[in-house]
């Protein structure tokens, strides 16, 4: 068994089709099967189960996938190591984030003094995708709306902030500083999708409050959200930053007395993967930078 062979075997476990994977790694079909048959000789198992041109992973196949996904990161990993190590490599960060909104000025501060480091960002709504994302080392970090619990990864809180009920002007508690939840329990509320961590968070809450919420719009988009309230749609749940970003005329921000409302964002990375010299220098950033007295939003 030897590099060439599981090379080979990874193409073909990915496109399930001999003549396109000898396509894509430009040699001969009739070379590649005999690459597959020698590396399962030399396994002593078969990989796949062979329907015509078809081939699909048996379960070794599965299995022994898993094991050379995790080589081939580790060896990615270390030639990541040895070239920042040798100096060829100025800094690169990979990022992904179910919210967005915190990182504009975030970046601006850090890229300030680090000029050089070059990111690559992704915001990931479903978390389920983003943990997936890090597991597979797809990025460096992550920045959630909920802790990713997994024996592989660290997760940090970095800020907690409050969450506000936003109602239009006309509505009937506008008036007020703050409200109990359960003042608005049959009242419509334009809702985020079950994909988004803030659902589960107001979940939690109204459940706390004891009732159902009663859901007239389901979005994912702030502006749109807002825009609802604004046209007396409904009342939304807004975390505080959104209200430093958003156009919020024509709405009154509510501070919820009970049950405590409130969410905290997350850092995360993995426990035993390689991280760049600059990926653990903007984690430890990140960290000091949510600490410091004028981003407390607690």
């Amino acid at each position: 068994m030897d590099l060439l062979q599981i090379k080979y075997f990874r193409v073909v476990a990915r496109v399930e089709n001999v003549t396109r994977a000898a396509e894509e790694l430009h040699i001969a079909q009739p070379s590649l099967s005999k690459t597959i048959a020698r590396l399962e000789e030399s396994l002593g198992v078969p990989l796949f189960e062979r329907k015509g041109k078809r081939i699909r992973l048996n379960q070794f196949g599965k299995t022994f996938l898993k094991r050379v996904n995790r080589s081939f990161q580790e060896l990615e990993e270390g030639q990541r190591e040895l070239a920042e190590l040798s100096g060829f490599e100025r800094g690169s960060i990979t990022v992904g984030a179910t919210t967005s909104r915190l990182l504009p000025s975030l970046l601006s501060e850090y890229l300030t003094n680090h000029p050089q480091v070059k990111f690559r960002l992704f915001q990931v709504i479903h978390q389920a995708e983003l943990q997936n994302q890090l597991l597979n080392g797809d990025i460096d970090l992550c920045i959630s709306t909920l802790p990713i619990n997994h024996l592989e990864v660290h997760t940090e809180p970095i800020v907690t902030e409050e969450i506000f009920l936003a109602v239009p002007d006309s509505h009937r508690l506008a008036g007020r500083k703050s409200i109990r939840l359960e003042e608005i329990a049959d009242e419509p509320l334009i809702y985020y999708t079950t994909e988004c961590g803030l659902r589960e968070i107001t979940n939690d809450v109204c459940r706390q409050a004891a009732f159902t919420p009663n859901i007239a719009f389901e979005c994912t988009t702030p502006e749109v959200i807002c825009g609802l309230v604004r046209s007396g749609l409904g009342s939304a749940f807004l975390p505080a930053f959104l209200w430093e970003s958003m156009n919020t005329d024509s709405i009154a921000k509510l501070h919820i007395e009970a049950p405590v409302c409130r969410r905290t964002m997350w850092l995360s990375w993995m426990k035993n993967h390689y991280l760049s010299m600059a990926a653990r220098d903007f984690s430890r950033f990140v960290i000091d930078y949510f600490s410091r007295p004028d981003h407390d939003k607690h």
